[in-house]
């Protein structure tokens, strides 16, 4: 258990248009920035890096999000290294986020068992996210990949669904 520990890494994707929850969020105070949580003080991608830190150190927690955001972020999360936040010069989505995120730990460490997580997530039992997400983790460490779904509570077009 501890030498999977000692490889975990966590990145966070952290784009976005600021689009979804306008006019809240805009181009440069997406809704990851915004504090939608129970905790009022704690903007989201805050909250996502503090549960993660049950998981891996903050030394290895990245951020993948949009050069324009890179400086609010490493404001936000003045506990990163700088050189964890990544600066996308294009958006490209999901896939190519993750490939890059992917390849940039890897220089890093090349046993690296990576969790990559939404920063706009909301986590309101932290204990069963920590469990689950610390399960996977675990697994992948053996050579699989995982997928932590939720439950649906509405029909939403604009997610994608697990069957």
């Amino acid at each position: 258990m501890l030498a999977m520990r000692a490889h975990r890494y966590a990145v966070v994707m952290a784009g976005g248009a600021g689009t979804r929850f306008w006019p809240a969020s805009r181009r440069l105070r997406p809704k990851q920035f915004l504090p939608l949580g129970p905790d009022k003080t704690e903007a989201l991608i805050q909250a996502t890096v503090r549960r993660l830190g049950r998981l891996c150190p903050p030394d290895r927690i990245l951020i993948a999000t949009g050069e324009h955001l890179a400086r609010s972020t490493a404001e936000l999360l003045p506990e990163l290294p700088p050189r964890n936040i990544l600066a996308e010069p294009a958006p490209r989505n999901t896939a190519p986020c993750i490939a890059w995120a992917t390849a940039t730990v890897l220089r890093r460490d090349p046993d690296a068992v990576i969790a990559v997580l939404s920063a706009d997530h909301l986590a309101e039992d932290e204990q069963a996210f920590h469990d689950t997400a610390a399960l996977a983790l675990n697994v992948a460490a053996g050579g699989a990949i995982t997928t932590i779904g939720i439950v649906s509570t509405r029909f939403e077009t604009g997610y994608g669904y697990i069957e």
